[in-house]
């Protein structure tokens, strides 16, 4: 009988999708996998679900998932930016540790910063993983049957990414790049809708807004079934992209290199300008937070990297 191990999964969207290699090497292993998820969106938990990597996804947090999942081991890949909100429950005296399961040991935290897929893979290489076995991000996600929102001939953009000092990653040319396409249709929330100055983005009359209409499940199936998603850097594009749908990524002051290797039907498109990526060092400090970085990256680039997934989309139909 193989092994049951606890993954614990904390923070963004996007780093619940980077860290699915972990649950496919986890589940190649043998071991039957749960997931204990502390997300900032309570609906990423449905994204996870069904999966048969995946026999359950709790939310209610770590002792109690620990105790539920009757595990043998607890797999701690919490990002390290999280790590101190969740580390006394893996100490003596309570939490965790009482459970009686073994408790995998964490990888350096630079490792995350250089490679974050090879972060969460670490855990499974620490217990017989090969390490030139680099499974991409993926999830359970399918057009439903009898979609008629999106098709092969469908743009999604998705053009909102977290709020706050977040919000300079959004690419400030997404209405002029709806006004290049005839089926168009937008994705997320309201706060979405508005550049990193607050202002609002006036779309074409024809594109069709799904936003603060669907739930974050509903969204995912829904780019699915899309020809093609662009979007920033943000959830919903690694969701995107983790589903099969051919996606264009569109980076800016963030880098993508440290994100580890995204699937191959992701397009990932930036700026090559000498103070980029600046997240890490001196955020928008060049620029003057003008984010020159996504200012600079033109509608005409955009619309050819869409057109040839578009195409791609059509003749693979």
């Amino acid at each position: 009988m193989g092994r049951t191990c606890l993954v614990h999964l904390a923070s963004g969207v996007g780093n619940v999708v980077l860290a699915t290699p972990l649950l496919v090497a986890l589940d190649d292993l043998g071991y039957t996998v749960d997931v204990c998820l502390d997300a900032d969106y309570a609906q990423t938990a449905d994204l996870l679900r069904p999966w048969s990597v995946v026999r359950a996804v709790h939310t209610d947090g770590i002792a109690a998932a620990a105790r539920r999942a009757r595990c043998d081991l607890i797999v701690p890949a919490v990002p390290p930016f999280y790590w101190t909100r969740f580390a006394p429950a893996y100490r003596g005296g309570g939490g965790a540790a009482v459970s009686g399961c073994e408790i995998a040991a964490r990888p350096p935290d630079r490792l995350f910063a250089a490679g974050e897929q090879a972060y969460y893979l670490a855990f499974a290489q620490a217990l017989g993983y090969p390490a030139d076995a680099r499974p991409v991000p993926c999830l359970p996600i399918a057009p439903v049957a009898g979609e008629t929102r999106a098709g092969l001939e469908t743009v999604v953009i998705a053009p909102g990414c977290k709020t706050g000092t977040m919000a300079a990653k959004r690419w400030p040319h997404f209405a002029a790049l709806a006004g290049r396409f005839d089926d168009v249709v937008l994705v997320g929330t309201g706060d979405d809708l508005r550049h990193h100055d607050g202002t609002p983005m006036r779309f074409p009359p024809h594109v069709r807004s799904f936003v603060d209409a669907l739930t974050l499940r509903e969204t995912a199936e829904l780019m699915a079934a899309a020809g093609v998603v662009v979007a920033n850097d943000s959830g919903l594009a690694h969701v995107a992209a983790a589903s099969g749908t051919p996606t264009v990524m569109l980076f800016g002051p963030t880098d993508h290199v440290c994100l580890g290797p995204l699937p191959p039907n992701a397009v990932v498109l930036r700026t090559d300008l000498p103070c980029a990526p600046c997240w890490t060092r001196a955020p928008l400090a060049a620029c003057v937070a003008r984010v020159d970085c996504l200012q600079g990256l033109g509608v005409d680039v955009v619309e050819r990297a869409t057109k040839a997934l578009l195409g791609e989309s059509m003749c693979a139909q």
